[in-house]
């Protein structure tokens, strides 16, 4: 979901906030000698399940005793905008206007242009070093902007390779010669597409064994594929941008076309080998052997498909492997969405109370719960024992604890995400008359203008 934020051209309005309002923009009640709200604008509706997970979080808060510095009682008031695209109309309606909430939802790719744009402010004063430590390293490198801290979220995303340990046993792997992929020795592409090889041969045989990787490409939008596959630049050591955000010659260069590469040949050379159809549930149903996707996969294949759940394991994302055989480094796909405190705000320190409420421990188990993803506190990682245990969720857990490598920090990421969405699926199509390399040249440079 892309942000297209209004240019601050006006500086005379940049201080303007709303004094004595509920939320900024809106019509609810006004503070009071004992009460200070505070608007929380959030990108999902009450009907939705992570809309009622945040609904009963803002009722948990209300009855708790929060209160501001000056000793009154914070309540938190939600407006539940439905989508981000209405999310963003609100905002970009408030931005010149002082209208603004104190608290806004942000997506993690958006985080950087937010600050950048002085549409949120840091929040470093009001979370303390150890509240900092108990969050994920990915988030709040993801939420940090020129050293300071803007966002925090309760949720994250992290994604892997679901592959059918059951299939692959059948065919000589989860052996010492043939070991599954680990984040320290992790599988390559050219690892993926040995295996698909050892299965299809088998289904040859029998017609049952999976072989197919299913790659969710065209997953969420324009930014699926920013979410799901920046592990191939950053694997093969490459990166999106250089100096001032310039992207030509980083996105095209030596290192990220290495991984593109290497990915673009699977696709090219397999690509019977890829299960591209609308069936959500492919891997656990036996369509398909492979599957790259975040933890969403585990709560369906554990609620639809609970006699699937001793079958399958998730291992890294698949690295680059040069000629020699030496290999990337493992990089996990993450991030989603949390919140900063707008400009607007005229109580830092009591909106960053109601975020750090809505994003802490406690919440964060309750999406787990709730809709699936995957906590942002160490606590809840080390203590819980869905994640201790041996299985997918605790290997997904790992992942997440020591390889999620947020996504690119840049004021221009709208449009690179979009050119990166364009690239991924000029692999997955392999169609055109251009080479690859002059593609992802051609992409670079439409960012860059």
């Amino acid at each position: 979901m892309k942000r297209k934020l209004i240019a601050l051209t006006l500086a005379g309005l940049m201080g303007v906030t709303c004094v004595g309002m509920t939320a900024c923009g809106g019509e609810g009640e006004q503070d009071t000698a004992t009460t200070k709200y505070i608007t929380v604008w959030l990108h999902k509706s009450e009907a939705e399940p992570e809309g009622r997970t945040y609904r009963a979080l803002m009722d948990e808060f209300n009855e708790a005793d929060y209160v501001t510095e000056d000793g009154r009682d914070i309540v938190m008031r939600i407006e539940f905008k439905g989508t981000a695209e209405t999310l963003d109309t609100a905002i970009n309606g408030e931005i010149l206007s002082g209208g603004l909430p104190d608290v806004v939802a942000v997506d993690a790719g958006d985080i950087t242009a937010y600050a950048n744009d002085e549409l949120i402010v840091p929040i470093d004063d009001c979370v303390t070093a150890d509240e900092r430590a108990d969050y994920v390293d990915s988030v709040i490198e993801q939420s940090t902007y020129e050293g300071s801290l803007y966002a925090l979220s309760g949720m994250d995303t992290p994604g892997g390779l679901y592959y059918n340990k059951t299939a692959l046993e059948s065919v000589g792997y989860g052996t010492a010669e043939k070991p599954f992929g680990t984040i320290e020795n992790p599988w390559s592409w050219k690892d993926l597409e040995e295996a698909m090889e050892a299965l299809k041969a088998q289904n040859d045989i029998d017609g049952t064994t999976p072989y197919r990787l299913r790659a969710n490409i065209g997953f969420g939008g324009d930014e699926g594929a920013m979410y799901l596959y920046s592990p191939v630049v950053y694997s093969a050591g490459g990166q999106f941008f250089g100096p001032n955000e310039q992207v030509t010659g980083y996105l095209s260069g030596e290192a990220a076309m290495n991984g593109l590469n290497q990915m673009n040949d699977l696709f090219a050379r397999k690509g019977d080998y890829m299960e591209e159809g609308n069936n959500a549930l492919a891997f656990p149903q036996g369509d398909a052997a492979f599957e790259v996707y975040g933890p969403w996969l585990i709560n369906s294949i554990s609620q639809e498909y609970p006699e699937f759940e001793d079958d399958y394991d998730i291992m890294p994302f698949p690295v680059y492997e040069a000629e020699d055989g030496t290999k990337g480094t493992v990089a996990t796909p993450c991030g989603t969405w949390g919140f900063g405190v707008t400009r607007d705000a005229d109580d830092v320190d009591a909106a960053t109370q109601v975020i750090k409420f809505l994003t802490g421990a406690h919440a964060s188990e309750m999406f787990f719960s709730d809709i699936g993803t995957f906590p942002t506190h160490k606590s809840v990682l080390s203590s819980m024992e869905e994640f201790t245990e041996e299985g997918p969720l605790h290997s997904l857990s790992q992942l997440l604890l020591e390889t999620a490598t947020p996504r690119p920090k840049m004021v221009n990421y709208p449009r690179l995400s979009v050119a990166y969405r364009d690239i991924i699926a000029f692999i997955k199509t392999q169609t055109g008359s251009q080479s690859l390399a002059d593609y992802v040249l051609e992409k670079a440079q439409s960012v860059d203008r």
